[in-house]
């Protein structure tokens, strides 16, 4: 999986597996490049200890992070960004909706009419000039801002 983060809606669950297969994969990363080191080192050089989780990589060793550096900055990145996440949804690990900027107007749309709030029988003539972009910027009030990788994502507080 890639980073799911896209233009409309992520559920946050999404990210949080994310974050685990970025985990798992400098684990793998590690153990292959610790392996090696360890077959063909010189002989007075230290074996590197082979980790059995992601908790005993020692991913800011400078020797690691120079071989790792890519792969360690983004897990950082979103780490801290879902840290961040974290702190605006106490629901975050249940799945909450993340909501691309760009994405947020439709969003409102879809969540009005999803939850009822408009007559099924209400007229065309009246339902086709909702401004709904203004129906979004008071919306937006209950959503907090955080800005990822150059883009702003909202999530409900």
């Amino acid at each position: 999986m890639r980073n799911p983060l896209n233009n409309q809606l992520t559920d946050s669950r999404d990210l949080l597996e994310f974050k685990e297969e970025l985990e798992q994969e400098i684990l793998d990363t590690y153990i292959e490049f610790a392996k090696d080191h360890n077959e063909f080192k010189e002989e007075e050089t230290e074996d590197l200890k082979i980790p059995g989780s992601f908790d005993e990589v020692e991913i800011f060793e400078e020797d690691t992070f120079l071989i790792f550096g890519d792969l360690i900055e983004e897990y950082e990145d979103l780490k801290d960004f879902i840290e961040e996440l974290e702190t605006y949804s106490s629901d975050f690990q249940y799945g909450v909706a993340i909501i691309h900027e760009s994405y947020f107007e439709d969003y409102c749309q879809e969540f009005v009419e999803d939850c009822g709030l408009l007559p099924s029988d209400l007229p065309a003539f009246i339902e086709n000039n909702i401004n709904w972009r203004d129906v979004a910027y008071d919306m937006r009030y209950d959503y907090a801002e955080l800005e990822f990788d150059g883009k702003t994502y909202l999530i409900r507080q």
